[in-house]
């Protein structure tokens, strides 16, 4: 009896056993069956389990490991590919084998989303009706476009998040993705999967990474080539992220500096975009009009055409790092000219730098392959004009600048104050100047400058020094510095012509004309900020001093003294010590 019971106990376990194993074997075998034939029946696809069908008890779920579905052709490429896929079932959908899917965890899969060259679309169904919504769980998704008819491409990776396909065919999309190498925060919902490579469908999008946001809200499709059209937001604390953010990185080493926000009407076609009735403001300048960028080609293009109230030019030059009297020894960001072509127009109701104000001005930039052009046309207050043009060549060695300007009818002291700092000469005239310089650093520029300059004021004055008093001062004892003879110089006239060579500017018969009357020449050492000037002086024709008066050091503080020794050794004046590079020195 016992051994009758202990039999039937034995049958009963052995029948379990295989339960249990048809149940772990067969019934996930048969969910993935399952799947396949609902693959093929309503998609066309084919599901392929190359990695096995496994069941998870914690919770209830199905594993299938190393999957793949199918392209719409034998010969393309598969839509996706899944390292593993888990769906949650229920005990009566193992074994009837008829899981309805309503989620799905997917760790890294790809998708491969094709439009081959008859324009079609390997993520359109025809006939298919979604039978109830699916959320996906994506780990570690990469996404990848390619349009076979223009060969555009583009990827997404790193993608953690929700995917929910609605009912109605829409999807929206809640986590964060990599794009352009930075970590984005991603928003997004589409109308119509069906509709994209058709007549388009509406979708919004909001962006958030660190110091940088965008939104789009408008239409997108790729019935001809993937084109957005709709309303664009772009915002930064600073200039890089934002540019980051769509496919614009700034070169290694270069920063910039203030925050950036563009709106507009954003009509693209591929990697080519436009922004129709934009507004961009970076720090200080406001301005709108158009922009563009075209990225389809190695070095992205940017375009403008914009209106400003006011110009400023302050933010955009670079930093020298001059301090103390000192020139910048920081690179100056050369490379960054050969990151982008540029061709932008400004036109604005007042131009500013510096301290230094303008009317009505238009700047014209123009930089590719590395060079840059840039013109600037500015009306004065005085009714005078100011024309600028500036040349960079980025892939000279060193890199090199050139500068033409061209003042007319202008007041001299606040455009002189912007340029080089100098406050102290009034006046109104004009002056022109025409240098070159090659060098990578602010220092090297100003140790390599060459051209010319002149300069032709007149009704004005030159502030913080008597030069009449340091004349007549200087017969007595070498003077220190300007300050030995305080006060003011006015003038009727100013003129001066002066040659630059290696930084070093050389002048003669400049002359200042007033109730005293002086005529000088020498050496300024821009670089060094140096001088060794020599000038007489007259008044109703006759010598104030019967010798020259020699000013000779740092520029702000010079030796001043009546040049006796050179007049007793040289009766005829020469001032051929003067010529000497290395004069301003010494003393």
């Amino acid at each position: 009896m016992y051994n009758r019971r202990l039999m039937a106990g034995g049958a009963a376990f052995g029948l379990l056993v295989l339960v249990v194993v048809a149940f772990v074997l067969v019934a996930p075998r048969g969910v993935a069956g399952r799947l396949n034939a609902l693959a093929q029946q309503q998609l066309g696809r084919s599901l392929a389990v190359n990695g096995g069908t496994h069941l998870d008890f914690s919770p209830l779920s199905v594993r299938l490991d190393d999957a793949t579905l199918s392209g719409a052709a034998p010969e393309d490429d598969s839509l996706a590919t899944v390292k593993s896929a888990v769906i949650p079932v229920t005990l009566g959908q193992l074994f009837g084998a008829a899981p309805e899917v309503a989620s799905i965890t997917l760790t890294e899969p790809e998708f491969a989303l094709l439009i081959n060259d008859r324009g079609e679309a390997n993520w359109d169904f025809p006939g298919f009706t979604p039978g109830g919504p699916l959320r996906i769980q994506l780990e570690q998704a990469r996404f990848r476009y390619f349009d076979t008819r223009n060969s555009q491409s583009m990827a997404l990776t790193h993608v953690d998040g929700t995917l929910d396909m609605r009912a109605d065919g829409g999807a929206s999309f809640a986590g964060t993705a990599v794009i352009n190498g930075r970590l984005v925060r991603i928003d997004a919902d589409l109308k119509s999967l069906a509709r994209i490579n058709a007549d388009g469908s509406p979708l919004e999008i909001a962006l958030a990474a660190d110091d940088g946001n965008a939104s789009f809200s408008g239409r997108l499709s790729t019935a001809e080539v993937l084109s957005l059209a709709g309303p664009v937001s772009l915002s930064s604390q600073t200039p890089g992220p934002g540019l980051r953010l769509i496919g614009l990185p700034l070169p290694a080493g270069i920063t910039a500096t203030g925050a950036i926000a563009i709106d507009g009407a954003l009509d693209s076609a591929g990697r080519a975009y436009a922004i129709r009735n934009a507004t961009l403001s970076m720090g200080n300048f406001r301005a709108a009009g158009e922009l563009g960028a075209d990225l389809r080609n190695a070095t992205p293009k940017l375009q403008a055409r914009l209106v400003a109230d006011r110009l400023w030019l302050d933010p955009f030059m670079p930093a020298s790092g001059a301090k103390n009297g000192d020139w910048g020894r920081v690179p100056l960001p050369f490379a960054l000219l050969k990151a982008f072509d540029i061709e932008a127009t400004i036109d604005a109701r007042s131009m500013s730098f510096g301290g230094f104000t303008a009317g009505g001005s238009e700047l014209r930039i123009a930089l590719t392959d590395g060079k840059l052009d840039v013109t600037s046309v500015s009306d004065l207050d005085t009714d005078g004009t100011l024309n600028v043009t500036v040349k960079a060549d980025a892939n000279a060695a060193p890199p090199s600048v050139a500068v033409n300007m061209i003042a007319n009818d202008i007041a001299a002291q606040p455009l002189l104050g912007a340029l080089t700092g100098a406050t102290q000469l009034t006046g109104t005239g004009g002056f022109t100047a025409n240098f070159t310089a090659g060098g990578t650093t602010q220092e090297e520029l100003v140790g390599m400058l060459k051209g010319t300059a002149s300069i032709d004021l007149v009704n004005g004055s030159i502030a913080g020094a008597d030069l009449a008093g340091l004349v007549l001062a200087a017969k007595q004892k070498v003077l220190e510095g300007w300050q030995a003879a305080p006060g003011d110089t006015p003038f009727t006239s100013l003129r001066g012509e002066t040659t630059i060579q290696d930084g070093i500017a050389n002048f003669r018969n400049a002359t200042i004309e007033g109730p005293v009357s002086f005529t000088l020449e020498g050496l300024i050492d821009v670089l060094r900020q140096g001088i060794a000037v020599s000038t007489t002086a007259t008044t109703n024709g006759q010598p104030l001093l019967p010798v020259a008066v020699i000013a000779r050091g740092p520029w702000g503080a010079p030796k001043i003294f009546a040049d006796v020794p050179s007049f007793i050794a040289n009766p005829d004046g020469s001032t051929a010590p003067l010529q000497d590079p290395a004069s301003p020195q010494g003393n």
